[in-house]
């Protein structure tokens, strides 16, 4: 009973904050949002004395570097999406359809696949979601019913909740990265390859589940989105060329010492001053940075620190040991799986939380702490797709298409999730464990 009551407190304020951050409720005038709900959450945990006011502060701390990481890579997302980058990228989809229906859901998969690696997946979520809205208006042809629109929204979904092939494909990923030491050669080297087969056998369940819907044809367009104005052409070039030069930055540091936090905030910065030298202000980006997610990362961190305080992280340690069964593969299998779950239900910012706690207090050795980390990420990044509750980037998905007029079933979310969700984080988890298997082979 004692264990009982010690985990109510931490376990019902974590489930306060979430619960406020999905309804989102009104009060008064005042309409309580995800930064709200996570600074409620760690207001709690403090004055209950779940966290001391120093730990508190410390996890703040810690948290400095993933956070200017996050604020640069929405930066150069929205400096990206301001000179016309996306523009011309919708118009070659478009253009590359050719009229073929299913041709133009897999160049919207794929190439949301690469802007999720490359400008983190709620990057892909906020700019793909309104796009594909537009042009699905623009080339659907008349006896399209609107399930056929369907599987390009889905699309879109699942290019923003996949496993991450880079440390800035996620929030989380940097999170975690972060607080374990790992850069980002190291870390692509040991994801980029599963980060592949959830994106093929997402795309394969994707298409399978929608087989009788996907369109076998589609209106071609010459301009389904608006190429932008010529008197840009020479920013968006100088942007590109930034971009290029940041992720050549991402690749080299490890010859040049630059940490990614570095390399993503010189980006940034970069970006901001040319748009400053051609006469625009930068704070119209900046003001568009979603700072609620930054507020509400650090209070969810806050909040987990309470759940390990209590013990409720060994009782995950303890779960995931017994269902590893002793063994390194049986490990990962588990932290994956309970990753994945957890994301499911209780977001998958909260629930790296928990595991970079459960992981910490394994105490293994630096290349199986890694490991363990890597499993954790491949189930929280894929875990969301079973339930809608289990991420930012999902919420966000649904509320664009109800504001676009569109309504998604929740129970079809979910019929197609889970299978979907359950196979790729299988799949990439086992292929992990063959590299390990090859390596230490």
């Amino acid at each position: 009973m004692g264990e009982a009551a010690r985990f109510a407190m931490p376990v019902s304020i974590l489930a306060l904050t979430i619960g406020l951050a999905l309804v989102r409720p009104q009060l008064a005038s005042l309409r309580i949002g995800i930064a709200g709900a996570a600074l409620i959450g760690a207001t709690l945990v403090l004055l209950s004395g779940v966290v001391p006011l120093d730990l508190a502060w410390n996890t703040v701390r810690r948290l400095a570097v993933p956070l200017t990481t996050i604020v640069s890579l929405m930066t150069i997302t929205l400096v990206a999406a301001r000179v016309g980058l996306l523009e011309l990228l919708g118009e070659a989809i478009a253009r590359g359809a050719g009229g073929d229906g299913r041709r133009l859901f897999t160049l919207i998969f794929w190439s949301g696949t690469a802007v999720g690696a490359l400008f983190t997946n709620d990057a892909a979520i906020l700019l793909f979601t309104p796009m594909v809205l537009i042009m699905m208006d623009r080339v659907a042809l008349p006896e399209w019913r609107e399930s056929q629109r369907l599987p390009y929204y889905f699309a879109v979904l699942y290019v923003g909740n996949l496993v991450g092939a880079f440390v800035i494909s996620n929030p989380i990923n940097i999170v975690a990265a972060s607080f374990f030491g790992i850069d980002f050669v190291e870390y692509s080297m040991w994801m980029l390859l599963p980060a592949v087969v959830s994106m093929a056998v997402s795309w394969w369940g994707l298409r399978i589940a929608f087989r009788r819907d996907l369109p076998l044809s589609c209106r071609r367009s010459e301009r389904a989105l608006g190429l932008p104005k010529s008197a840009d052409r020479r920013l968006l070039q100088a942007t590109a060329g930034i971009l290029v030069l940041t992720l050549l930055g991402f690749l080299t540091e490890r010859l040049t010492g630059l940490p990614t936090w570095m390399v993503a905030a010189t980006g940034a910065l970069s970006l901001l001053t040319l748009l400053a030298r051609r006469g625009e202000s930068p704070l119209p980006i900046l003001a568009r940075i979603d700072w609620h997610v930054l507020v509400f990362v650090c209070g969810i961190m806050i909040v987990t620190v309470g759940l390990r305080n209590a013990g409720i992280t060994h009782v995950f340690g303890d779960i995931i040991a017994r269902l590893g069964g002793g063994s390194l593969p049986g490990l990962l299998l588990s932290t994956s799986l309970t990753a994945a779950v957890s994301s499911a239900f209780i977001n998958n910012h909260s629930t790296v939380g928990l595991m970079i706690w459960v992981i910490e207090d394994f105490s293994l050795p630096a290349l199986q702490q890694n490991l363990l980390v890597y499993a954790a990420l491949i189930g929280g990044d894929l875990g969301p797709k079973m339930l809608p509750v289990g991420s930012l980037a999902a919420l966000m998905w649904f509320r664009m298409l109800h504001l676009h007029g569109v309504s998604v079933s929740v129970w079809r979310y979910i019929v197609l999730g889970i299978p979907i969700t359950l196979a790729a984080v299988l799949a990439s988890v086992l292929t992990l464990i063959l590299q390990w298997w090859l390596v230490s082979g």
